[in-house]
């Protein structure tokens, strides 16, 4: 009987230790990997049951199961998808908490799970899971980190992580003591540039490369002062001709392109970009291909934003897209048009980010933008500022000004002409003059003006300056625009403050 029970226990250990599932990131689950990042989803589902059958021990194809369930959601934004997945995902961490403890990626994989979902449900204002998902992924990289310290995968979330909690306002930083996080986007940065740097020059690190280049890409638009810092990540890009074929990267490229005013590159690229059924709709793509033409007033900008709005089942961006078909309209000489596709604003999408809230606040004044402003506006953001400036300038006298938002725009615009046209000299004194006549504005001009003359000031050298006027774009009254301005303020002030600890 004794000799019964010890071999029935030996049996119950030997099948306790064999049943712990491992972690091979082969070429073929290298190869799925880079079809989903691709947007390939069929190819890579085909690549990962595969593995599963080959390797049913393997866990990685697993966690690149929720890659797909990831950008399925983040994409397409579509509720239904959202609650449908996410019963999904509680099996993939099931699958992923019976790995092997010893391997590093076992804490990776669970906590870019709870990462990926996190990020998810802030399209869905699911923000307290949000923050108790983002906690959990964020305690198993430092754990993972310390164990594992030349596990260079851990180093992409970290500094994701560590750049977002760096531009969260001081007013929320009860955010900051929940999650438990620390840190500043420049820490950020120089993690993500540790992978990308390895995935440029180790082949065993090849596939993180697209990611970290998309990361990299949103927080130099976003967060940084230096967008021409951005295009060196472009010649990166470029010096793999497999990324002008992923739809990421393309969205990447053309928004850096575009915030250069390099737009007529943007175009080139978004009417080249691939298309076909092997790849997810990528809506938003034909919203930013609308948007680059209608910068250049092409005559068929409309059609790219009727198409998004009619073949997008997601949250964001509608109102916009209607309020960008009415500009289009309005710039055309068609008052009427404009104001048909004005009211769709308020008939149709949601409020959740800036871009919608601000097309929502026109929609509901039933204020007709000025002509000569909006062209100007226009032509400024696709970076044709020669021409932006004269179609202000070029009147013989300011009486198309005819309220205060107008004169407040007035100056504003210029000031941003000449500052993105390379004059920041210029442009001080029409942002000064929008400051003093608008801080206590609803309108977004003056908070902005504060921001980019805390950008001038901190490319010269005057932190003291700069920081006032980061203070100042903070601590505005503005509707419009708020949260971006506000976390673009907020990471100026970080730079200042880790770069005068950095000299003491």
């Amino acid at each position: 009987m004794q000799k019964f029970g010890l071999v029935f226990f030996l049996i119950f250990v030997v099948n306790l230790a064999f049943s712990q599932y491992d972690y091979d990131f082969n070429q073929n689950c290298n190869e799925a990997y880079t079809a989903i990042i691709n947007l390939k989803f069929d190819e890579g589902n085909k690549l990962i049951e595969q593995e599963k059958r080959n390797n049913p021990n393997n866990n990685i194809p697993y966690l690149l199961d929720n890659y797909i369930y990831f950008l399925t959601v983040f994409i397409g934004e579509e509720e239904e998808e959202f609650d449908r997945l996410e019963k999904l995902k509680d099996d993939v961490i099931d699958r992923l908490k019976d790995g092997d403890k010893s391997s590093p990626f076992y804490r990776y994989s669970l906590a870019q799970v709870y990462l990926q979902w996190a990020f998810t449900r802030t399209k869905f204002k699911e923000y307290v899971s949000a923050t108790f998902e983002i906690n959990k992924a964020y305690r198993l990289l430092e754990r993972n980190n310390e164990e594992f310290p030349e596990f260079l995968p851990n180093l992409i979330n970290l500094g994701l992580l560590h750049t977002l909690i760096g531009t969260v306002p001081d007013n929320y930083n009860w955010i900051k003591k929940l999650v438990g996080i620390e840190g500043t986007i420049d820490q950020g940065v120089s993690e993500i540039l540790t992978v990308l740097n390895a995935a440029i020059t180790q082949e065993e690190y090849s596939h993180y490369k697209a990611e970290c280049l998309f990361y990299m890409s949103f927080i130099q638009m976003n967060l940084s002062t230096n967008k021409e810092k951005a295009l060196e990540y472009i010649d990166l890009i470029g010096n793999d001709s497999t990324s002008l074929k992923n739809p990421l990267a393309i969205y990447a490229i053309s928004r850096i392109y575009m915030s250069n005013g390099l737009n007529d590159k943007a175009i080139d690229l978004l009417l080249s970009r691939p298309t076909g059924d092997e790849y997810f709709p990528f809506d938003y793509l034909d919203y930013l291909t609308g948007l680059a033409k209608l910068y250049r007033l092409d005559k068929d900008a409309n059609q790219y934003f009727f198409k998004y709005v009619s073949n997008f089942k997601g949250l964001n961006y509608i109102k916009d897209s209607y309020q960008k078909i009415a500009w289009y309209y309005l710039v055309t000489n068609d008052t009427d048009k404009y104001k048909e596709y004005i009211q769709k604003v308020s008939q149709y999408g949601n409020d959740i980010i800036d871009a919608d809230k601000q097309a929502e606040r026109e929609s509901e004044s039933r204020e007709i933008p000025n002509l000569y402003l909006l062209k100007a506006r226009i032509l400024f953001d696709g970076g044709y500022y020669e021409k932006a400036l004269s179609a202000m300038t070029g009147n013989t006298s300011t009486k198309f000004l005819i309220n205060v938002k107008d004169s407040l725009e007035f100056t504003y615009r210029i000031g941003r002409i000449y500052h993105e046209w390379g004059k920041p000299e210029n442009s001080i004194p029409f942002y000064d003059k929008t400051i003093q006549n608008g801080y206590k504005s609803e309108y977004y001009y003056a908070a902005n003006s504060a921001l980019k003359l805390g950008n001038i000031y901190e490319d010269q050298g005057d932190y003291n300056k700069a920081l006032s006027y980061y203070k100042d774009a903070q601590s505005m009254k503005n509707e419009e625009y708020k949260n971006s301005i506000s976390q673009k303020a907020k990471a100026g002030i970080h730079r200042i403050e880790n770069m005068e600890l950095s000299l003491e």
